[in-house]
């Protein structure tokens, strides 16, 4: 119980932190030769996020790679990923933007690997650990789509919800780094940095 009060206190202070920063901080004083990018283009590159992460749990539960245990242990995180696209979405469709939400294609989502650099495939899941490399580092990426925006939002709403996103990416990756890693604990703790995506 006191591990998770501990969790509980960090997600607050770091929504307070965030919704202290979008209000205080100027990021046009900050960059006066370039326009911050809107809510809109920050959350529609959440939103693509966590729609191929919702794919990469989708393939490696039908790969057959894990075990049951590993799978079991992990599932709940697909339903987290559907939320999270529910909940970007709406906060779309709030400010009148496109807000796609329906499957994306093998082809569109190994695309954005690409785009972050992430070698993985989501068509070669032939072992357990392949696996569960993809989903680490695609929640490494989602942490930092959901970290990116805080900067530059203003609307504590959406501060708020994206410092909860990317809170939970961040308990997603402490488990499959510790299911990947089994008995090394330190590979299981979170790096103490999140970078932002592009």
């Amino acid at each position: 119980m006191e591990r998770s009060a501990t969790r509980r206190e960090l997600v607050r202070g770091a929504i307070a932190a965030g919704a202290g920063l979008a209000v205080g901080f100027e990021p046009a004083t900050a960059r006066a030769d370039e326009a911050p990018p809107s809510p809109e283009e920050l959350l529609g590159k959440a939103l693509q996020v966590e729609r191929v992460l919702v794919l990469a749990y989708e393939r490696v539960f039908a790969s057959g790679a894990l075990s049951p245990g590993i799978q079991r242990a992990i599932t709940p995180h697909l339903a987290h990923e559907r939320a999270h696209v529910a909940a970007v979405a709406a906060e779309l469709t709030r400010l009148g933007a496109p807000a796609p939400t329906g499957p994306l294609s093998v082809k569109d989502a190994s695309d954005l690997l690409g785009e972050h650099n992430i070698s993985d495939s989501l068509t070669d899941l032939h072992s357990q650990d392949v696996c569960l490399k993809l989903l680490v580092d695609l929640e490494s990426v989602a942490e930092g789509a959901h970290y990116t925006p805080l900067k530059d939002l203003t609307d504590p709403r959406l501060v708020q919800m994206n410092a909860q996103i990317m809170a939970c990416e961040a308990q997603h990756w402490t488990v499959l780094s510790g299911l990947r890693n089994p008995g090394q604990y330190v590979k299981a703790i979170p790096w103490p940095y999140v970078y932002g995506t592009k």
